[in-house]
């Protein structure tokens, strides 16, 4: 056996691990059906100026990114587009939604909104940062 670490590997070779974790997986997950999402904000130029994406797999919503430009901050943006993709999937069934965010970027607003922390990594990417994960329950009546 040969280990190699790579920095930048390669997608083939990141799609075999992935691709081979899926296969494992697939006695507990039989019918995996994964999609990727996307909720733009734009200006009057078509330009997006915020937005979020993720997936949602099963029952649960993951948002792996949220961005507003600086010019739109602070003016209910960042509220609404959580409350649209609450709405969205619901239509999907979905229970649970997911996300994580650094101790400098928005933990308030999304304790605001109802997300309640799961978990921490204290010091990560760097001392003096955590990482916080956060859920918050929907679509359950």
């Amino acid at each position: 056996m040969n280990f190699e670490f790579a920095l930048s590997p390669s997608e083939k070779d990141v799609a075999a691990i992935y691709n081979g974790l899926l296969e494992f997986n697939q006695p507990h997950f039989p019918e995996i059906n994964e999609q990727t999402f996307g909720l733009f904000v734009r200006d009057t130029n078509s330009t997006v100026v915020g937005g979020v994406t993720g997936k949602i797999l099963f029952t649960s919503l993951h948002v792996n990114y949220l961005w507003l430009a600086k010019s739109i901050r602070g003016s209910g943006i960042g509220s609404e587009l959580i409350k649209r993709i609450e709405q969205e999937a619901a239509g999907y069934g979905v229970n649970n939604i997911y996300l994580d965010t650094y101790t400098f970027q928005a933990p308030q607003f999304y304790e605001r909104l109802g997300f309640t922390e799961v978990g921490r990594y204290r010091d990560f990417p760097l001392p003096g940062v955590d990482k916080i994960f956060y859920q918050k329950s929907v679509g359950r009546s």
